[in-house]
């Protein structure tokens, strides 16, 4: 059951949460492909109030919302819109539109070309998923190509791209010659440009790096893979509840659901399938530790989108006492008229609390322990110009940044103490 009719809140609707300004109300309302009779009305009230297009579109841009903003204004209320601002929307879609055919066209490529060397590969996000999901690949904003491969076929995968012009960009900490393999176990992905045409592929063997485990077994998802179609081109593509469960790890590894357009993916993909094998996904997902990732993916789509979810799926959602509080975070930082600063340990906080095991919070709290540790006794360039040192006396810097630091803080306390009298 997933109709209009079954859409059981698990919290206030975020549209309807106070506080969120009426620009931020229509890029929600034109965040989706169906748009029923009472929103287009929503709609065309929000259009004709004294809006800031500015901000609007300043918005729709990082939260990847520019294709489904132009496509619902100029279909519902193109004649309430003033025309400059229709103009600039219109124009910033057809370049989008334009660069995602080519992108796409260049996609198709390069899977021809993985399956002429035998080599199983399946496109993840960008084009692939705005056919499954929104039904047109000019209505998603993406930039990169994801590919997904099995681990046997990094360095044939690898050398392939290499022989069809792209060039691989090693991430800082990535190895090179005779080590390479090292980056298997550490990393997720390699990163490859164009030089010519400036596309830009992501291929990954996991889904997640070792400091954010998600240890999905890709031989086993192998087995289930769905035929599927990228244009007139005949590809396989992961199931859609897995790939649902991909999409709620990637939105809470990178960037921690900072994007609209991620939480519109979600929702879309929902819509397009009514049919999902909900058992094998919560399965999946608690097998591999993502099952609070899992169903607070789903919650925001279905808060923030009116997602269709079956009973069952809310269900699960309420027994995690942790989704409400992370859903509300996600939203503050989402409305919120603050800039926010993406710290290190703010990061990390959220991370582990999107976790429910300790082993997978173990390397989060390793990454953080690693961190503190550098910040605290490695010296660094400031270090060196405050204090100068012979060079024979260059062992002291290790005494010195932690003096440093201690007098940093004792002052920042006194200023504070000072000013509290």
């Amino acid at each position: 059951m997933t109709g209009d009719a079954n859409y059981i809140s698990v919290l206030p609707p975020a549209g309807e949460m106070p506080g969120i300004r009426d620009e931020f109300r229509l890029l929600l309302l034109c965040a989706r492909t169906r748009v029923d009779p009472q929103q287009c009305e929503q709609i065309r009230a929000l259009v004709r109030k004294q809006l800031d297009w500015e901000f609007i579109i300043s918005k729709a841009h990082p939260h990847a919302l520019i294709p489904l903003l132009y496509r619902n204004l100029s279909a519902i209320c193109a004649d309430l819109v003033p025309p400059p601002v229709l103009q600039q929307i219109e124009s910033d879609y057809r370049v989008n539109a334009e660069r995602n055919r080519k992108n796409t066209a260049e996609m198709i490529k390069v899977l021809r070309a993985f399956k002429a060397a035998n080599i199983s590969a399946v496109p993840y996000k960008g084009p692939a998923l705005a056919v499954l999901a929104h039904g047109d690949i000019e209505l998603r904003k993406f930039w990169d190509l994801d590919i997904v491969i099995r681990p046997r076929d990094i360095l044939p995968a690898k050398s392939l791209l290499i022989s069809q012009g792209f060039e691989w960009r090693p991430m800082q900490g990535q190895v090179t010659g005779r080590n390479e393999q090292q980056n298997f176990r550490f990393w997720h992905e390699y990163n490859f440009v164009h030089p010519d045409t400036r596309t830009m592929i992501d291929l990954h063997w996991r889904i997640s790096p070792w400091r954010f485990p998600f240890n999905v077994d890709l031989d086993d998802i192998w087995e289930h893979l769905v035929p599927a179609q990228l244009l007139d081109e005949d590809i396989q593509m992961f199931p859609p509840v897995v790939l649902l469960l991909f999409l709620c790890v990637h939105g809470s590894k990178d960037m921690w659901w900072k994007r609209i357009g991620w939480i519109c993916d979600i929702a879309e993909l929902l819509a397009s399938n009514p049919d999902l094998d909900w058992s094998y996904g919560l399965e999946l997902a608690t097998a591999t530790g993502a099952r609070r990732m899992f169903l607070l993916g789903l919650a925001l789509a279905h808060q923030l989108l009116q997602a269709p979810l079956p009973e069952q799926v809310l269900a699960w959602i309420r027994t995690d006492n942790h989704i409400q509080p992370l859903a509300e975070h996600v939203f503050h930082r989402l409305f919120s008229e603050q800039t926010f600063l993406d710290s290190f340990v703010e990061r990390q906080r959220f991370h582990r609390k999107v976790r429910e095991r300790l082993r997978d919070k173990l390397p989060i709290y390793q990454q953080l322990a690693k961190v503190i540790f550098i910040s605290v006794f490695i010296p660094n360039s400031n270090d060196h110009e405050v204090i100068k040192l012979p060079s024979g006396l260059s062992a002291l810097y290790y005494l010195v940044r932690p003096a440093r630091l201690v007098y940093k803080w004792w002052s920042q306390l006194m200023r504070r103490s000072d000013s509290s009298h």
